[in-house]
């Protein structure tokens, strides 16, 4: 439970103790006031100690909240299975190197992932999955005018 949450419901307990009780000595008094017996002294010290609980009460509501001690470190979760392996950019193909599976290259102007270990091209081979086809304004090489 938060700390502020905590001190509102403590405040709120003891509040609902005491105020009954002074409903109580209240009646007291007008008893005993009718029946000539008087209580003054006890009432007022029993007021004056009712009045020093209600000021701590207040000081506690008044006050921010303050961090509990650190709880302890739970179990440790069970170890999770190795994911897939990721894509790798390798850059520009170079042709008669060996790739592996998930490597990733560009190729005229288009970007493919490798689907298998292999040297064939890309474009040329099913060992190769097109992921970014080039854009409309891409020129090869030599067509660059």
């Amino acid at each position: 439970m938060r700390p502020d949450v905590l001190a509102e419901t403590l405040a709120a307990t003891i509040r609902g103790l005491l105020d009954p009780m002074g409903l109580r000595v209240a009646a007291l008094e007008d008893l005993h006031a009718k029946d000539g017996i008087r209580l003054e002294g006890y009432t007022a010290a029993l007021q004056r100690d009712l009045g020093a609980a209600l000021d701590r009460i207040a000081a506690l509501e008044a006050r921010g909240p303050v961090p509990g001690p650190e709880g302890p470190q739970g179990p440790a979760g069970p170890a999770g299975q190795d994911g897939a392996p990721g894509m790798e950019y390798l850059g520009t193909y170079v042709s008669g190197k060996s790739y592996r599976k998930g490597d990733t290259v560009t190729a005229g102007g288009s970007m493919f992932t490798c689907l298998r270990e292999t040297e064939a091209a890309p474009g040329a081979s099913r060992d190769w999955q097109l992921s970014v086809k080039h854009g409309q304004d891409y020129r090869p090489r030599g067509d660059r005018g």
